[in-house]
Parts: structure tokens; C-alpha cells; sequence
């Protein structure tokens, strides 16, 4: 099982399927490191005996140079902790960037390490049923997660879950388990949504761009390149409204009006608020997928109008009835567009009303997933209607299949979407401290 999954992931070499020394792995890291940088690992640490489990090298600081990625078990531990060192080639000094404890089920090699694609990741079997992946990468003084996947089995299904905290995309695959045929693939970007005004700091990610060709839905033909349409989206939420920016590359701007028979460029806003299981099966344990519409679908169209002195126009569709509060709650959309030096811009909220919240579904605890995709509709000449192009954050999308949907993450105050660590951070606390601040 770890063989076959770490090929998914990263395809670096598992070194020590057995305990060894450090004696000995001083001699397996001769090939890949000069005599003072082994000094520096082995200064960085425990001066109690452990043994090694595991270990890589290989760059993912991104500066050519060697970097590694090793476990440890000290020998006097009874319980069933693995701990993982991060070491950075920085300026000359193998330093240790960031360290970790990893419990294995049964074995040690429960836990794993390897270094692949510029990026050191640790391999955890989870439970009987599925494994957990952890990628990371360094860059200019911080070490942050780059992806993570998840397996998990049942007797029927396999279910393979990827996230992408650089790049925003991820996965989500069903296979069977009898055959590891696949029966479901959905590709799509995520768009994390923090509280407005919040600061994000380096390391997080906040923009997803959809620029691959998979990302078109129709009219491939009529795109050329990324800087003929490319989409970008950002999000925000408050107590009473959701947040879009979309920033949109489009070397030629058509946009569309409010007129019946207008034709051009406009957004379409697809939100899945389905909460009460997985919102891709709907909590089938028989691998059903939600691939008709159902409750809690709501589609805005906005035409850009003039993109100057009229406000954009709203259009709703939706699977439900309206209440009151909702029928409310639409008078208080409001949207802004405007001309960029690339393209255009779009810049709306959204009343949580207008989904059937009395304020933002935000827990304090965790990250809300909410079916999210936003889809621009390009048209270059409108005296030819028929090179139509739509470009959606979801690959095959269709607003029918909630399954289909991607995401735009709820992030509470104190979260984000990923992780991140300033490695100078203590020393910069430091001597804040020292000076009195």
C-alpha cells in the first residue's frame, strides 16, 4: 500500500524500510552532503540515542542545493511517536526549519519521508482504511504546506481527496474497490474566504486562477493563450454578506447588458449551501453522487452592463422557494464593474439571507466547505455569437450536478487555509522584546 501511493504523490526514494544507526546514515549521506553540512545535522539533533527510520534528499527550498527530510524514534520511547525533521540548506548551514511528531498505528513504517517535484513530504497511514499526505516546501524563510491527500476505503468505494494550498486546485476521485475502477473525478479550483479587512500574511495563497485548457468549457478554439482569458477570484465574508472579486484577463471586452436579446461578456455565480453531509455523495455509503439538482442551488447571472456608469444586473435561479427574508435580501445584492489595463473587473457581495442564513456560516473551529463555481462567459465579436467562450473554477461543470461544484472555503478568525511558519519569527520577537516593544 505505501509503495503504491507514494508513487502518486512524490516519486523520491524511501530510504530505511529498518531502523538503523546514525553511524550508519552518516555513511549514506556522504554522496549527498559535504562533511560540515552532516556536522550540522547531527549537532541539530537529540544527544539521546533514537535510531533512524527514514530519510531523503533532494531540493525543496528551490535554491539547487540539497535539502533533507528525516525521522527519528528515540530508543527510550514506549509509546508509538516518529519524529520528523525538516532541514533547509540556508546560505551554507543545514538548519533545521521545522520539526514534528507523527504517531504510527501498528509499525513504524506506518510513517514515511521522501522528497519529489521540489517538494519533502511525510507519509502517515491513518487507519486501517486510508492514508495521510503532507507536501511542504521553503521559500525565503518560510516553510509552508504545499498539498495534502487523503485516502480512505470502504467496502464499496476508494475515495481520494487532494488539496492544492498553492495553486488552489483539488481533486476529489471514487474508485471501487473491487477493481479500483473509476466511477466519479471531480477537478476544481478552491477559493478561500476570509473575514473582510484580515490581514493574510506570506505563505496563503488567496487568488485561484483558472487558466488550464481544462478549465474551458466551450469554445477552446476561439482562446488564444492566457492573456486572451484568464479568471481569477478572490473572496471575503462579513456578519451579513459573501464576498466575490473576480479579476478577469480578456484582451478584447464585449460586455453584456441587461437587454433580452444582449449578448457579450458576463459572470455566472453557481452556490451549493448543502450542509448536511458530504456535498459531493450526499452521504451515500453506496456511492451515489449528487448529479441532479436538489435543494440549496443558487445560480447569479450578472450582466456587466456599460462597465462604467451602470451598475451591473443581477439575475437569480435557484432550486428553492423564497421567503420572505430572501425575497428581501435581493434588493440588497450589489455589484461594480470596471475596465482594468488586462481585462475587467467584477466586485459583488452577496447577502447570507439570500442563502438562508441569518448571518455567516462561519465556525469558530473549523473550515466550512461550501459548493462554490464561478463561471465568465467571453465573446470578442458580438456580430458572432457562435465563438462564445466559457471559462468555469470547475472542470466539467454543469450547474445540474452539485457534484460538479468547486468550493469556496469559510476560514474563521483564527485559521487559515494552510499552513505557514516564518522560521525568523522567534528571533524577530526577540529582539522586539529586547528594545521593549
Amino acid at each position: 500500500m505505501l509503495v503504491a501511493i507514494a508513487s502518486i504523490v512524490a516519486p523520491g526514494s524511501l530510504h530505511s524500510q529498518e531502523a538503523i544507526s546514525f553511524d550508519e546514515l552518516k555513511v549514506l549521506l556522504d554522496k549527498y552532503f559535504a562533511p560540515e553540512l552532516v556536522s550540522d545535522i547531527e549537532a541539530a539533533l537529540p544527544k539521546s540515542p533514537f535510531d533512524v527510520w527514514g530519510f531523503d534528499a533532494g531540493d525543496y527550498s528551490g535554491d539547487g542545493f540539497n535539502d533533507l527530510i528525516l525521522q527519528i524514534r528515540m530508543r527510550r520511547d514506549r509509546g508509538r511517536r516518529m519524529m520528523i525533521y525538516h532541514f533547509v540548506d540556508v546560505e551554507g548551514i543545514l538548519e533545521v526549519v521545522r520539526e514534528e511528531a507523527v504517531d504510527f498505528i501498528e509499525l513504524p513504517i506506518d510513517v514515511g519521508v521522501t522528497i519529489g517535484d521540489g517538494t519533502a513530504y511525510v507519509l502517515a497511514k491513518r487507519d486501517e482504511k486510508g492514508w495521510n499526505f503532507w507536501g511542504r516546501r521553503y521559500r525565503d524563510g518560510v516553510i509552508f504546506l504545499h498539498d495534502h491527500r487523503e485516502t480512505n476505503a470502504s467496502e464499496a468505494f476508494q475515495h481520494e481527496s487532494y488539496r492544492n494550498f498553492e495553486t488552489l486546485s483539488a481533486v476529489d476521485r471514487f474508485l471501487r474497490t473491487r477493481n479500483e475502477q473509476e466511477v466519479f473525478r471531480s477537478d476544481y479550483l478552491t477559493v478561500p474566504s476570509y473575514r473582510r479587512g484580515r490581514h493574510i500574511s506570506a505563505g496563503y495563497a488567496r487568488t485561484a486562477t483558472a487558466r488550464k485548457a481544462a478549465n474551458i468549457l466551450k469554445g477552446a478554439y476561439y482562446i488564444d493563450g492566457e492573456e486572451d482569458l484568464r479568471v481569477g477570484v478572490r473572496s471575503a465574508w462579513d456578519h451579513d454578506f459573501l464576498y466575490f472579486n473576480i479579476l478577469v484577463v480578456d484582451d478584447k471586452v464585449e460586455p453584456r447588458s441587461d437587454k433580452v436579446d444582449s449578448i457579450g461578456d458576463r459572470v455566472e455565480i453557481w452556490l451549493d449551501t448543502y450542509l448536511k453531509a458530504d456535498r459531493i455523495t450526499g452521504g451515500s455509503k453506496r456511492g451515489g453522487f449528487r448529479l441532479r439538482s436538489d435543494s440549496n442551488i443558487y445560480g447569479l447571472y450578472v450582466d456587466l452592463c456599460d462597465v462604467a456608469d451602470r451598475r451591473p444586473s443581477v439575475k437569480i435561479a435557484t432550486t428553492n422557494l423564497f421567503d420572505r427574508s430572501q425575497n428581501d435580501a435581493t434588493r440588497r445584492i450589489r455589484g461594480v464593474a470596471s475596465r482594468t489595463d488586462s481585462g475587467w473587473a467584477l466586485a459583488i457581495r452577496i447577502p447570507f439571507a439570500l442563502l438562508g442564513f441569518s448571518e455567516a456560516p462561519v465556525d469558530r473551529e473549523s473550515l466550512l466547505e461550501l459548493g462554490a463555481t464561478i463561471v465568465v462567459e467571453d465573446l470578442d465579436n458580438k456580430w458572432r455569437p457562435e465563438e462564445l467562450s466559457r471559462v468555469a473554477t470547475s472542470e466539467n461543470f454543469d450547474h445540474t450536478k452539485p457534484a460538479t461544484f468547486g468550493e469556496v472555503i469559510m476560514v474563521p478568525n483564527s485559521m487559515h487555509y494552510g499552513e505557514s511558519a516564518n522560521i525568523f519569527l522567534p528571533q524577530v520577537q526577540e529582539r522586539l522584546e529586547e528594545i521593549g516593544l
